[in-house]
């Protein structure tokens, strides 16, 4: 320590300068002795730590956890590549690397009339005789277009009847019932069942029931060439199409178009079924 009035460096217990006799306080003295700083680093240390103590006790200051399971497993690599197991680079090879993030899958839709169009003929030539008849009924509004179980199997019945006359009049109900279910199989596959039903809308009424047997109670469109034009297919989804068609009537012999309707008809691929494809929904 020093005399507070000459500057004098004194001895750390004396309580006079020995140059010019000035008197050396208790204060002075205790503040300069190395014990005495060296009690209030220890009373501080002592303090601070009792602090810490209460705040992780009472879960107001959160530890650091480590996972011994992992630095175990960490330690077994390392050590089995000391032994001789990846020894090339042990430290590096005890790193684990993280798993890749999965992209999610999305399908983008695509125009692919040229690759498709020919491959679904074959389904969409039994489509066209009932909705090229179909046509001038739904022109202008003057019937509800409806896709159910009625449309399904008119159409089915149709095709029998009309296009390949396979089912005549007098053929028994029961008769209609099993060929119109397997017509219904082949183009819409499990989509759709058999449902006769005579009603007052098209086309619903274009077979009556007679007895046991049904009749054409529509109008017949003589002279007439049924017409479908594939516009589009899109596949929507993978496996899925929409296809936008144009069906309608010309005079046989002419190209001369009479009234038109677009469909959209919806496929589904179907390797079971006898065109590959399968109708799931028909929206006008």
């Amino acid at each position: 320590m020093y005399c507070k009035k000459c500057g004098t460096e004194l001895r750390e217990n004396d309580t006079f300068c020995y140059y010019c006799g000035n008197r050396i306080g208790w204060m002075q003295r205790m503040l300069s002795s190395k014990a005495f700083i060296g009690s209030v680093i220890a009373v501080f240390v002592v303090i601070i730590a009792a602090v810490l103590t209460y705040l992780i006790w009472t879960g107001k200051i959160t530890m650091p956890s480590f996972d011994k399971g992992q630095t175990t497993e960490q330690n077994k690599i390392v050590d089995s590549g000391k032994s001789g197991k990846d020894s090339d680079n042990p430290v590096a090879k005890a790193t684990a690397t993280p798993a890749p993030t999965a992209t999610p899958y999305a399908f983008t839709p695509s125009d692919v009339t040229k690759t498709m169009k020919k491959e679904m003929k074959p389904l969409t030539e039994r489509l066209k005789p009932f909705l090229a008849y179909s046509a001038s009924f739904y022109a202008n509004g003057s019937h509800r277009f409806k896709f159910d179980t009625t449309f399904v199997t008119t159409m089915a019945i149709f095709n029998l009847e009309h296009s390949d006359k396979t089912l005549r009049y007098g053929d028994s109900m029961s008769k209609v019932k099993k060929e119109a279910k397997k017509e219904i199989k082949k183009i819409f596959g499990s989509n759709y069942k058999y449902k006769f039903a005579y009603t007052g809308t098209y086309p619903g009424y274009v077979y009556r029931p007679t007895g046991n047997t049904i009749v054409f109670n529509s109008m017949r469109i003589p002279g007439k060439d049924y017409q479908m034009k594939v516009k589009k297919i899109t596949e929507y989804e993978e496996g899925k199409y929409r296809l936008t068609v144009e069906a309608y009537l010309t005079n046989t012999g002419s190209s001369v178009k009479g009234v038109s309707q677009k469909y959209k008809v919806y496929l589904e691929k179907d390797d079971s079924s006898e065109f590959g494809f399968v109708v799931s929904k028909i929206k006008l």
